[in-house]
């Protein structure tokens, strides 16, 4: 039954366009954001840490557009299962840093590509495949019926999607040495010991390893990158590339240069970041709670 309605869902949301969603998105993410005092919550807090500066009622407007272009990526899903490719790579309209990119891939190691929760990592993976062959990394769900169907889904371009797991990490490294794109998440906090402690914002913020763990290990080039909705239901890649102390075996200098990049997608437009996950959840060892203060 939940396989059926995750279909149903997926289907309904496919006829939502872009530019539907422009009027749809807003009413949805205000009955979400009134109702869900947590979500409020942590999102103030993450501007309040970030943006110290700014004024309460920026930080809300940021607050509010940013859990609107959640709720765009929710209905985006339903296009990106099911509407022909053709017309889905149709919705692009530039691509800002390709030229500095394309003079990394033809190095011929591959690329790791570093892409934050902004505004739509959907639509980033799909340009991703056209490009050349990708690898993504993710999280599998707990149900094994509902992760193929999502896997199923996702790799509907061609992308092989490889499961967080220590399989999935060796096959990572594997496929970045046959010269593909290996895609992951480099602002979700890290689990059972993969992360370290490094600035974000100036904030104090569990940042994985991995990822300069594998630029470190194999040498392949390392690009920030995310997309963009504009208006009229239109979407820009930005690809930005790294300052080499993120092959530092200095770790801390590493994530710095991690977190660096990150923050430079995030101020392309503040609004699309997603300032809902608890970014700053653990705390260096004496420091208390950052979301029960």
């Amino acid at each position: 039954m939940k396989l059926l309605a995750i279909r149903a869902v997926m289907r309904l949301f496919s006829w939502i366009t872009p530019r539907a969603a422009k009027y749809i998105a807003p009413p949805l993410a205000a009955i979400v954001w009134y109702s869900v005092p947590r979500l409020r919550r942590v999102t103030r807090m993450n501007l309040k840490a970030a943006y110290p500066e700014m004024d309460a009622k920026q930080r809300k407007k940021i607050g509010r557009a940013s859990m609107t272009h959640y709720v765009k990526g929710i209905f985006e899903a339903g296009m990106l299962w099911h509407w022909p490719l053709d017309r889905l790579y149709g919705l692009f309209d530039e691509v800002q840093g390709m030229e500095e990119v394309d003079e990394l891939i033809s190095l011929g190691k591959g690329l790791i590509v570093a892409a934050p929760h902004y505004g739509s990592w959907e639509m980033l993976n799909l340009y991703l495949h056209s490009k050349g062959e990708a690898a993504i990394l993710y999280k599998p769900s707990k149900h094994p019926d509902i992760d193929a169907l999502l896997t199923q889904k996702r790799a509907r371009a061609g992308a092989e999607m490889v499961a967080a797991t220590g399989k999935g990490l060796r096959r990572m490294y594997q496929l970045l040495k046959e010269g593909y794109f290996v895609a992951l998440l480099p602002d979700q906090e890290p689990t059972g010991g993969g992360g370290q402690f490094a600035p974000f914002f100036g904030v104090e913020a569990l940042t994985g390893v991995l990822l300069p763990r594998m630029a470190q290990r194999t040498g392949a080039p390392v690009v920030f990158a995310i997309c963009e909705r504009r208006k009229g239901g239109r979407y820009c890649v930005h690809l930005f590339t790294t300052d080499p102390s993120i092959y530092s075996e200095d770790m801390r200098e590493a994530l710095t240069e991690v977190n660096r990049r990150i923050e430079q997608c995030i101020e392309v437009d503040r609004e699309q970041y997603l300032w809902a996950y608890k970014r700053f959840r653990n705390r260096p060892e004496g420091e208390k709670s950052f979301y029960k203060r």
